[in-house]
């Protein structure tokens, strides 16, 4: 038998965006299922999903990790604090474990090119694991999973990427015709849930996966004829969006880093068009990309 066929897989964080797409992938491909919440969560997972809950202690991991193939960290990125950080004792505590892989809490901006942080500060925390893990992986094996912007996610923020989709309103950036990959949150949870159907193909690699490749006038269009309804549409230039985000990091005010990364993926820095660089993994992990028009359909359906 491959020493890497994975059986039993830990989430952690099962009840947050990404970890609730990863548990709905993971038993769709049959996998034994365990989430892992802290102590004082209240959050309830699907049947089927053996709940854990822990204090994050590097002896309470250890215990909880044992006989666990994947441990999945869908740790949130957008954080103020050591969240991301935090991931070497939990690395550690798969390693003593005997854990085989681990999915560290990437899923968007490329952070496989090391100026990623020079413009998404928050992604040092992630660089820096991904370090960590490369100097262990005689130890462990890792999967990087690469997903440019959560679509679906930024669409539930009134203003993010420029889209409010309440008042019908959109501001375009630098004409809206600059290509990004775009990956809604149940395809990076069906990307993660491939990847570990594939583990010898995808062992120590960064992994890149989309819904779609798109620009934002395609979006705009797309969300007119399912809405049925014109959008007032602004102008603005990425360079500009990205300084106010910067300058309200600088200003003390976190959520600045929204606007930075809303920067990135329009094309400061080149790190979120991935399929005209590194390549799409879609094909090798048998995972069919999404149709632009059809999955907003449903969107809006459900959520406008």
């Amino acid at each position: 038998m491959d020493p890497l066929t994975i059986k039993s897989v830990l989430v952690i964080g099962p009840s947050g965006n990404v970890g609730r797409s990863t548990i709905k992938a993971l038993l769709d491909e049959k996998f034994d299922v365990t989430g892992l919440s802290r102590t004082s969560s209240q959050a309830t997972l699907p049947s089927g999903v053996r709940h854990v809950k822990s204090d994050y202690s590097e002896a309470s991991l250890r215990e909880i990790f044992k006989g666990q193939d994947a441990v999945i960290s869908t740790i949130s990125s957008i954080v103020v604090g050591d969240a991301l950080a935090s991931q070497k004792a939990i690395i550690n505590a798969a390693i003593a474990a005997g854990v085989k892989v681990f999915f560290p809490s990437e899923y968007g901006i490329d952070t496989s090119d090391r100026s990623a942080s020079t413009y998404v500060p928050f992604l040092a925390d992630k660089i820096e694991i991904m370090d960590y893990l490369k100097a262990n992986e005689d130890k462990i094996s890792w999967t990087a999973l690469v997903t440019g912007s959560m679509f679906d996610w930024g669409l539930n923020i009134p203003g993010f990427g420029g889209w409010n989709l309440s008042t019908h309103s959109a501001t375009i950036f630098d004409g809206g015709n600059i290509p990004y990959e775009a990956t809604n949150l149940d395809q990076v949870g069906r990307g993660i849930a491939k990847c570990l159907k594939n583990p010898g193909l995808t062992r120590n690699q960064y992994v890149y996966v989309n819904s779609f490749t798109i620009t934002q006038n395609e979006v705009l269009k797309a969300l007119e004829k399912n809405m049925k309804e014109g959008f007032t549409v602004s102008q603005g230039s990425v360079e500009q969006l990205w300084k106010e985000g910067a300058s309200q990091v600088k200003a003390g005010e976190p959520l600045g880093v929204l606007s930075m990364l809303s920067g990135a993926i329009y094309g400061k820095g080149n790190l979120a068009h991935f399929s005209s660089t590194r390549g799409l993994w879609n094909d090798r992990l048998n995972l069919p990309q999404e149709s632009l028009g059809e999955f907003l359909g449903e969107y809006l359906a459900k959520n406008v």
